[in-house]
């Protein structure tokens, strides 16, 4: 997500992070915020429960910071993806859908945890997220009606979200399919699914 978010301060040594948020996520994901406890955390990432609190004030800030990351690694994608000033507007839709598709991939727990468990994040930290997913879905907007100048801001909203969420339902199943195969895929349906459908005339 393209703009900065605000976070809380960082404790602890920077290096443990990175696993506990993974452990974290994919707990969360597989058993439910409430059914997974920091204990469960730390052993899965190696590191004592009580550990945990080196980093973190609690386990709805541990599943906060680890969403933010992921927010901050889906906005810093779509940036370098997009940072050439020589694209077309249908090559710039083009490359949002796929470097969307393929971080989204990458990150699947943190887009499953987003969508299941972010109810239970507490509101001051719940905002930023919430206004992150916002600017994601006016950048996608703003590329498809450079491609398609003819659809209102109303249906273009819908089509990005439609397109947005069937990207993240991808990341809450399982798949057989190669990354890059279903990369290629996904980024395929979307692209059809953007272009193809007909613009619905505003009503009087």
């Amino acid at each position: 997500m393209t703009a900065s978010l605000a976070t809380t301060p960082k404790r602890g040594r920077p290096s443990r992070r990175e696993p506990i948020f993974e452990s974290a996520l994919r707990l969360f994901r597989k058993r439910g915020f409430h059914a997974t406890a920091i204990n469960d955390i730390g052993a899965d990432a190696d590191v004592t429960g009580p550990a945990i609190y080196a980093h973190f004030t609690s386990k709805g800030e541990l599943l906060a910071e680890a969403i933010r990351e992921g927010c901050h690694r889906i906005g810093s994608a779509l940036n370098e993806a997009l940072a050439a000033d020589d694209l077309s507007a249908d090559e710039a839709l083009e490359t949002l859908v796929r470097a969307y598709v393929r971080v989204a991939l990458e990150n699947s727990d943190m887009n499953a945890c987003y969508v299941l468990e972010l109810r239970h994040v507490d509101a001051e930290r719940r905002g930023p997220l919430q206004r992150a997913a916002r600017r994601l879905c006016d950048l996608w907007r703003e590329k498809l009606i450079a491609v398609r100048p003819e659809l209102g801001p109303e249906q273009a909203d819908t089509m990005v979200q439609m397109a947005i969420f069937s990207i993240v339902s991808l990341c809450m199943m399982p798949s057989h399919i190669d990354r890059e195969s279903l990369v290629a895929l996904a980024s395929q349906q979307v692209m059809h699914g953007l272009l193809g459908a007909a613009a619905i005339p505003a009503r009087d």
